[in-house]
């Protein structure tokens, strides 16, 4: 049916949509380095753009909230051109969005991440939620997307995620405007293999000044507009399937 973007709306209208029983989106990202050749937004608008699609193509009425431009992004501080949230910060801020859309009426709220290192924060505020009221749920849009179809068209990094790699250069290409041209392609970074991103279980701690000065973990070099538009595409059909039937 229609995207309605609160920010835009008065009282009134938002009322009517929790009222009508809209679900509430949320795109989270960060404000980051992204290497030499993507802009420091780009995970707010990769999930922003999914979040975009998904209520286009939904059936029902969404509530779009302003995106948060900033996440927990500590690791990154070293390398400069990054704006941080401590983890306690973020937990505190994704639970007093929760705990608004619930008094505000909404009876859902999907909160869609772009940027790994959210993951542990909003898991933890999701999980220390009491909701008796609203269902509250969280998902990193690239898990929507099925992994054999991400490997399939990922020679250099797998499917791997990585930062500022394969994977986020291509959507780049695929979305417009989150890329510096003339840096194209960028140099590799640390193997996914051996980084963030990659299929090993074990979590290490993430050291950029001496495993990617360069602030790339991945290899952008091999990066396509075809694998930009699988991920943003398909992780927007299945989100709008999610919300149709919930």
């Amino acid at each position: 049916m229609t995207a309605h973007r609160l920010a835009l709306l008065a009282a009134p209208e938002v009322r009517a949509l929790a009222a009508a029983g809209a679900p509430a989106l949320w795109a989270i990202g960060s404000t980051e380095q992204h290497g030499t050749h993507l802009v420091t937004g780009f995970d707010l608008a990769s999930a922003q753009a999914v979040c975009d699609r998904a209520a286009e193509r939904c059936p029902r009425d969404v509530a779009l909230l302003p995106g948060l431009p900033f996440g927990s992004s500590d690791h990154w501080l070293p390398l400069g051109a990054t704006w941080s949230l401590s983890p306690t910060t973020l937990v505190s801020l994704v639970s007093d969005v929760a705990r608004s859309a619930a008094a505000a009426g909404f009876q859902r709220l999907t909160i869609v991440n772009g940027h790994a290192g959210n993951i542990g924060p909003a898991v933890t505020a999701v999980g220390g939620l009491v909701a008796d009221t609203t269902v509250v749920e969280f998902l990193s849009y690239w898990t929507l997307v099925d992994p054999e179809r991400i490997k399939a068209l990922s020679p250099s990094d797998g499917g791997g995620v990585g930062h500022a790699g394969e994977v986020e250069t291509s959507i780049a290409l695929y979305l417009g405007g989150l890329a510096v041209d003339e840096r194209l392609p960028a140099p590799a970074g640390k193997e996914l293999s051996e980084g963030p991103g990659s299929s090993d279980p074990i979590i290490r701690a993430p050291r950029p000044l001496t495993e990617a000065p360069s602030g790339v973990y991945g290899n952008p070099t091999t990066a396509t507009r075809e694998l930009g538009e699988l991920m943003i595409e398909a992780a927007a059909d299945r989100l709008a399937a999610h919300l149709t039937d919930a």
